[in-house]
């Protein structure tokens, strides 16, 4: 996971640097196509979220965590309604290692999220006349496989799929694509008529490239101009987000661990930093963002509640980009992450709380709105030290998160 999120950093400034000769100047005139037909391929990461429902008690556990890749194929269809709004429909299929895993007296097991795929229909508006950002909604199909030495068990659930990004133009037949998308599937009862069941969520991040036939970069404009400033300069930020989290768990006393205690929620951040434009088409900066955060896990017990929660945290980042466009940037980012994090429990309040230091790696894409306005979408995976509760060698946890969030900035 940690070799992947390296990867995703060099892979976003790469390929973006790979069009430079294609790059698409806009200009009043000169607009894209986007309707028809299109193929695409990209690669993603994310975490899933099994809740437990204890239906015979009632009881709960919102969740089992795990954490992995993927990879995914798609094809699909857009038809421009007016020269700003677009609709469109999309299949894709996917196979993926985002898994949990179980070890301890010599014993393994693993339960993955291996091969799915949605169907679903997007609407988008074009943010500038080569960078579209969009809405997604439709169907999804999961595909699990719980293996352990000398057993195997599969099984399939139905669900939906939601989600936003943004696409921009690299050449005349080329886009390149981030999507976040969070995914829900209906509980698999493993038999006992209800009595137990397992919904399961997800949220990813998808870094993707789509080919569109018959595409012309040279296609009558939209009726708008894009934005042409300077990345240069300081600005502040805000931005809202969704993460899925997973907590490792490992003990001495089983010689094994649990990957992982699942958490899921919604959280926001304010920042501010400073860019820096090359001659050559690259960006460089810094940033620092606080968060407020409300992902979290939880215990439910008839008369007894309890959760683990991250409460706030912040993150500072270097990012190092290239303009695809003169108002569209790919980027990728790594820095140092804090989170704090407390275990509540009803009549007792706090029970625990610990502080974690970490580091944070990640994707995006930022597109101007304007000459100091900037929109963006962003992937950012933490990873954070051990914590040892109470200071005992008995138990120790060890939390990674994924996030998608939607950024706003101003720039002066």
């Amino acid at each position: 996971m940690r070799r992947f999120a390296v990867a995703i950093v060099a892979v976003s400034v790469s390929y973006g640097s790979a069009g430079a000769a294609d790059m698409i100047q806009e200009t009043g005139s000169r607009g894209f196509e986007w309707s028809g037909f299109y193929i695409g391929a990209g690669v993603g990461a994310g975490a899933a979220v099994h809740e437990v429902d204890l239906n015979f008690i009632p009881a709960s556990l919102n969740g089992i965590g795990g954490e992995g890749v993927y990879g995914e194929v798609a094809v699909g269809y857009d038809h421009m309604v007016t020269d700003r709004f677009l609709i469109g429909v999309f299949a894709n299929a996917r196979y993926g290692d985002i898994k949990s895993t179980v070890s301890g007296f010599g014993f393994s097991a693993d339960a993955t999220l291996d091969t799915g795929y949605d169907l679903g229909a997007r609407a988008g508006m074009l943010l500038t006349p080569t960078t579209l950002g969009y809405v997604l909604g439709g169907y999804s199909h999961q595909s699990y496989d719980v293996a352990a030495p000398g057993f195997s068990y599969d099984w399939e659930t139905a669900g939906f799929v939601v989600g936003a990004g943004l696409e921009t133009v690299i050449n005349n037949r080329l886009t390149a694509k981030i999507e976040y998308a969070y995914r829900q599937y209906e509980g698999h009862d493993f038999g006992t008529g209800g009595a137990i069941e397992l919904p399961t969520s997800t949220h990813t991040v998808l870094l993707g490239l789509n080919y569109r036939f018959g595409a012309d970069a040279a296609a009558p404009g939209p009726g708008f101009v894009a934005a042409t400033p300077s990345w240069t300069g300081f600005f502040v930020s805000g931005s809202v987000g969704a993460a899925g989290l997973v907590h490792e768990l490992s003990s001495p006393l089983i010689a094994g661990s649990l990957n992982g205690l699942g958490a899921e929620g919604v959280f926001g951040t304010i920042g501010a930093g400073y860019d820096h434009e090359f001659g050559n088409g690259m960006v460089a900066g810094i940033e620092a963002r606080g968060r407020l955060s409300g992902v979290s896990t939880s215990l439910t017990f008839p008369g007894f509640d309890a959760s683990v929660d991250e409460e706030y945290g912040f993150d500072v980042v270097g990012r190092l980009g290239y303009k695809l466009t003169p108002s569209a940037l790919i980027y990728g980012l790594a820095g140092y992450s804090f989170a704090h994090f407390n275990v509540d429990a009803t009549s007792f309040g706090s029970v625990y709380d610990w502080d974690a230091n970490g580091y944070v790696v990640g994707a995006g894409m930022e597109i101007a709105l304007s000459d100091h306005l900037f929109a963006g979408l962003e992937y950012r995976y933490a990873g954070y030290e051990d914590e040892d509760i109470f200071d005992a060698g008995l138990l120790s946890v060890g939390p990674s998160s994924h996030s998608g969030q939607l950024t706003l900035k101003y720039k002066f």
